[in-house]
């Protein structure tokens, strides 16, 4: 993860004791609930790693196979204040892209099932998150929040790869063939989170999160890390514009039967969003 962005992160989440404000608090301070909601514009760099039996480790980049490394999500960021101290959040975020009429330069073995060269390839893939947390607010003032909490969350990670006509070669016509391979991974498991807020008058500030979720249970093995930093424009005390830069990792070993399945990816970029508090 970009480390200059983190450290950025974290200092926010650090400061000292923030300057005085104002004697009434900043709207996003006072308001019961608050939703985010909008899109992020991302570089993306995703590997999948599958065994099966005696065929080996097949890896795969899926740039190489044609799929963009930039392309846009989407995401929506809900908490509600149930007290001065505790507020409940729940998040929602999608990656996802595809591509077809990609043409293997070379043979690749994936799930057990061979995909030659000359095979017209199509890509699909989409990781869905969702987050519900508890937060507790350590410390507040009229212009700063510092809260940390956690909850459980769940990952569907799915990759399907299709593969059709296959030609034999020379003046040979193309003799139709249809595989998919196709993973998924829907887990329940913990995670931690930790927010700043900090406002530089009534209409600019800006917001921190760094966030840890665990991969590992039983068999499984991995994490998800993110980091966002946003700055945000008041237009009114219900209305506001976000503009900020996200990074996130995903590292995660499935088993299967006789085999296992591993993602490694990574997406970084810029987001941006409208808020509302009510």
């Amino acid at each position: 993860m970009n480390q200059k962005v983190v450290a950025a992160i974290a200092t926010m989440l650090c400061l000292g004791p923030p300057a005085a404000f104002a004697t009434e608090a900043h709207s996003y301070l006072q308001t019961k609930n608050f939703l985010y909601a909008g899109g992020f514009w991302q570089d993306g760099e995703l590997t999948v790693e599958s065994r099966r039996g005696d065929t080996g480790s097949a890896t795969i980049k899926l740039d190489d196979l044609g799929v963009n490394r930039e392309y846009t999500s989407w995401m929506f960021d809900y908490h509600r204040h149930v007290s001065n101290r505790w507020k409940i959040s729940a998040s929602i975020y999608r990656y996802s892209d595809g591509r077809s009429g990609q043409l293997l330069k070379e043979d690749i073995v994936w799930e057990g099932q061979n995909f030659s060269a000359g095979v017209d390839v199509g890509i699909d893939w989409k990781i869905d998150t969702l987050i519900i947390d508890a937060m507790y607010t350590v410390k507040r003032t009229n212009n700063f929040e510092l809260a940390v909490g956690g909850g459980l969350h769940a990952v569907d990670t799915e990759l399907v790869i299709r593969g059709q006509g296959v030609i034999n070669g020379g003046d040979n016509a193309a003799q139709g063939s249809g595989e998919t391979a196709k993973g998924s991974l829907v887990v329940p498991l913990p995670n931690l989170r930790l927010t700043g807020f900090y406002a530089f008058n009534e209409k600019w500030s800006t917001q921190a999160t760094l966030g840890w979720l665990s991969l590992s249970i039983d068999e499984y093995d991995g994490s998800f890390k993110y980091a966002h930093l946003r700055g945000q424009y008041q237009i009114s005390d219900t209305l506001g514009l976000s503009l900020g830069y996200q990074l996130v990792e995903i590292d995660v070993e499935e088993p299967l039967r006789l085999g296992s399945r591993r993602f490694d990816m990574s997406f970084q970029g810029v987001t941006a969003a409208l808020t509302f508090a009510f």
